[in-house]
């Protein structure tokens, strides 16, 4: 197999896309997709990275090292547990875990390799990142910096023509970087001079909320002593914890914490309110940096066509808020901002590649991954095919298809995988079979479609049944959750049990998430996508029967993607607590609701996904695509459905 790798080794977090005649994907370098910045002197004196290393950190919290991307340059070397490293040293032992990672997968080692760097380095930290390839053992590679990344992976998934103008705004772990690029047909110019603030990003939010924290709880935090290995270890725990907390204001109001001192716990509530407040600052000096860039390419705001958003960082609401207020243009934002870099460094690796690669017969791709509605908590699940992470399985089990993700805060279809199809018409519908092989399959959040060429307008449908009184056939079920992303299939009448979901198809399909954790069921033609357009065109909904024999609070949306990580999701937290118990009712949901949140209508695999985080006990019957259905008065607005 013929590959490209890029590979983003971020401040915070890693990650890793490859790329090939089939498009691009991200890599599973963890049940997470990317994995911790991080590095551990081991005290049988091994150096591990990743999700490795914090586990072996776990009881000894001064043998970890993170942020030291950052330290790149300075030459007071690091102390991990007693012995000494350079930043250098230790990014290069993260990226030799991850091309050693991906080689496994694979099977074979890629024939280009792409690295990114922040835009506002300058020539000598360039010249000391040339050091961390050296020791990495990574002969030829590219270097590209994130914003440039980050706009070519923006440019397949939304079609950015000739000449036109683009900000990006990239606002990472530890760095902000602010770009202006013209996107030409095979290349980007970049306009004016590219900003930044080296010591700005998430970690900084991070300790803004550590020192907010602190002042509710009397200055109980700033009086550790990091000396003291008891204080040290309730430090470590309390930074954790703030970097949960970040994430979960992202979604939630607020977020109730308890807070370990060695004094004993203290609980703590946090709104989003205060957050916002303790990082406005920084946020609105990244603003100022943003519109410097813009001046210096003596450019207007309305000669943008967007503003992009990447970095795991920009998803913070405020970020995408006073981007909007400030600039007034469009704020672009991909399924999972953590894998634009990784994915766009992908791309621009695949065109090193001189031949596409021999079609390999995939096994079947699970649905993609679904974010937590609005009003819950989200979390990227990674469902695959069977073997995901199983070395020995087939080698593209592990990868993840990607184009990502509508996100709540902007949905759109992402990086397209370059897949032939013809059409062969039924009386139903039109099947778009894919001739060129599905690289297939383990979702993540985030970031791209696949679409194929259709050689014929597909027919006026009839309603297009997915579950009746049993599956109509092409169509599978599958479970997925943390404890099996590749995705367990319905068999018969038989349950298939996760600790986070069980589903059955004895009577209708009823699935029971017992909350805890996140799982989903979705229904699937596996191998190949469909041309759904008619029923999009034609004012269709999709229908279902739905009967609630248990509620919860937790999240819950329904989805429909078109071949990972193609999709659109819809939160339906509010409207499943809304039903009546024990009672089945129809629900109406006009299409153009997932169109608008990202689905393609031409390649769709997968019409029906529900993921929730439960305690939930439901059964669906009667699933369908109906056309004309979308004027039913009885259709949930799709304003409903935000």
């Amino acid at each position: 197999m013929r590959y490209a790798v890029g590979i983003d080794l971020g401040t915070t977090f890693t990650a890793a896309a490859v790329g090939d005649a089939a498009g691009t994907r991200m890599v599973a370098l963890s049940p997470e997709i990317v994995v911790p910045s991080v590095a551990c002197h081991t005290l049988d004196g091994t150096l591990l990275t990743g999700a490795a290393a914090v586990a072996a950190a776990a009881d000894d919290p001064a043998r970890l090292g993170r942020g030291y991307k950052r330290r790149l340059g300075d030459p007071t070397p690091l102390m991990l547990g007693g012995a000494a490293y350079s930043p250098a040293a230790l990014m290069a032992a993260q990226l030799r875990t991850v091309l050693d990672q991906v080689t496994h997968v694979v099977g074979a080692a890629p024939e280009s390799v792409v690295l990114t760097c922040p835009a506002i380095w300058g020539p000598y930290r360039r010249e000391q990142f040339a050091e961390v390839p050296r020791l990495a053992d990574v002969g030829e590679y590219t270097l590209i910096t994130e914003p440039e990344a980050a706009a070519r992976h923006y440019s397949r998934e939304r079609t950015l023509g000739d000449g036109e103008i683009v900000a990006v705004y990239d606002l990472g772990g530890g760095t902000l970087d602010t770009t202006v690029l013209r996107m030409r047909a095979d290349s980007m110019e970049i306009l004016g001079t590219p900003e930044g603030i080296e010591h700005l990003g998430g970690m900084d939010f991070d300790d803004a909320l550590l020192a907010h924290l602190d002042e509710r709880l009397d200055g109980a935090i700033s009086r550790l002593d990091p000396i003291d290995p008891v204080a040290a270890d309730a430090l470590a725990r309390i930074r954790a914890l703030c970097v949960r907390t970040k994430i979960e204001l992202s979604t939630e109001p607020d977020v109730t914490l308890t807070v370990p001192l060695p004094s004993g716990p203290r609980e703590v509530t946090v709104t989003r309110l205060e957050f916002n407040t303790v990082i406005r600052p920084s946020v609105e000096l990244t603003i100022g940096a943003l519109r410097r860039t813009i001046t210096s390419a003596g450019l207007r705001d309305d000669d943008l066509s967007a503003v992009l958003l990447a970095g795991g960082s920009s998803r913070v609401p405020l970020v995408t808020q006073l981007v909007f207020e400030e600039f007034d243009r469009p704020v672009r934002v991909t399924q999972h901002p953590k894998f634009t870099v990784a994915l766009g460094a992908a791309t621009v690796a695949a065109q090193a590649l001189t031949a596409p690669a021999p079609p390999v017969a995939a096994p079947p791709p699970p649905a993609e991954p679904v974010v937590v509605p609005a009003k819950g908590r989200r979390r990227w699940l990674v469902p695959a095919a069977a073997g995901v992470l199983v070395v020995a399985a087939t080698l593209v089990a592990a990868l993840l298809m990607v184009g990502d993700d509508g996100h709540t805060v902007g949905a759109a279809a992402n990086t397209r995988s370059q897949e032939q199809t013809t059409t062969t018409t039924t009386t139903a519908e039109t099947t778009t079979a894919a001739t060129a092989a599905a690289p297939g399959t383990v979702a993540a959040p985030g970031t791209g479609s696949a679409t194929g060429s259709v050689t014929a307008p597909p027919p006026a449908p009839e309603p297009l049944t997915v579950l009746g009184d049993k599956l109509a056939p092409p169509y599978r079920a599958f479970i997925s959750s943390a404890e099996k992303w590749d995705g367990t299939e319905l068999i018969g009448a038989s349950t298939a049990s996760h600790a986070a979901i069980s589903a059955n198809l004895a009577d209708g399909l009823r699935v029971s998430w017992p909350g805890g954790s996140p799982g989903q069921v979705y229904l699937q033609t596996v191998n190949h996508s469909r041309d759904l357009s008619s029923y999009v065109d034609n004012k269709g909904a999709l229908r279902f029967d739905v009967q609630v024999h248990k509620a919860g609070p937790g999240a819950t949306s329904v989805a429909a993607h078109c071949r990972y990580p193609c999709g659109g999701q819809l939160n339906v937290t509010e409207l499943f607590r809304q039903l009546p118990v024990g009672k089945q009712t129809r629900l109406t949901i006009p299409l153009t609701c997932f169109t608008e949140a990202g689905l393609d209508k031409t390649v769709v695999d997968t019409p029906f996904l529900v993921y929730a985080e439960g305690p939930l006990d439901v059964t669906f019957r009667n699933v369908e695509w109906v056309m004309d259905a979308a004027d039913d008065p009885n259709a949930t607005p799709c304003s409903d459905l935000l």
